[in-house]
């Protein structure tokens, strides 16, 4: 599942590890230096379904500046195209601003995703099916860099916050040189 070390910083860890009914989702508690960050799903994929993985999340780790380093760890885990859910139930901030119509990279969680190097996002307020959980944020990796720099043009139009759409100006000034 995942586990490894981000430097000196974080140590990861998943405890409890689980089979589903669907052989290919596994499910555990994911830890950070000991530290309780939420249960996890992990789906490695199937034919042409791409691995996901969803955290029912504890934001801790942005009060220690690890946030952007978590995900960026499972940006690193999944192929192209993968998908990352993180709900923000436990996230008033994050969920205040998405109330108030902000995008989903205008808030903490949505930037430390998009920090991580997440390009895509979609905001499940509302989970489809009453299956799925409770609302969180889907941050895609992109295919490749094209996919890349099309979709941070796309949320650079989203975006409301200067500090946001800053950096999303040089990542893509970045990728053009």
């Amino acid at each position: 599942m995942l586990s490894g070390k981000v430097g000196n910083k974080l140590v990861i860890e998943s405890i409890d590890v689980k089979d589903t009914q669907i052989k290919e989702l596994k499910t555990f508690i994911l830890y950070v230096n000991g530290r309780k960050v939420g249960r996890t799903f992990y789906f490695t994929g199937r034919e042409y379904y791409l691995p996901w993985i969803e955290i029912d999340y504890d934001p801790w780790l942005r009060e220690i500046d690890g946030e952007v380093d978590l995900f960026n760890f499972i940006y690193n885990v999944l192929p192209p195209g993968g998908k990352l859910f993180v709900t923000y139930i436990r996230d008033k901030e994050t969920a205040d601003m998405l109330y108030q119509g902000f995008s989903p990279a205008d808030t903490p969680l949505g930037f430390s995703l998009l920090k991580a190097g997440f390009t895509w996002f979609k905001n499940w307020y509302f989970p489809e099916g009453g299956n799925e959980g409770a609302p969180k944020i889907q941050a895609n990796k992109p295919l490749n860099d094209t996919d890349m720099i099309r979709q941070l043009r796309e949320l650079l139009d989203e975006v409301k916050r200067n500090e946001v759409k800053a950096f999303i100006e040089s990542k893509i000034a970045k990728r053009k040189s």
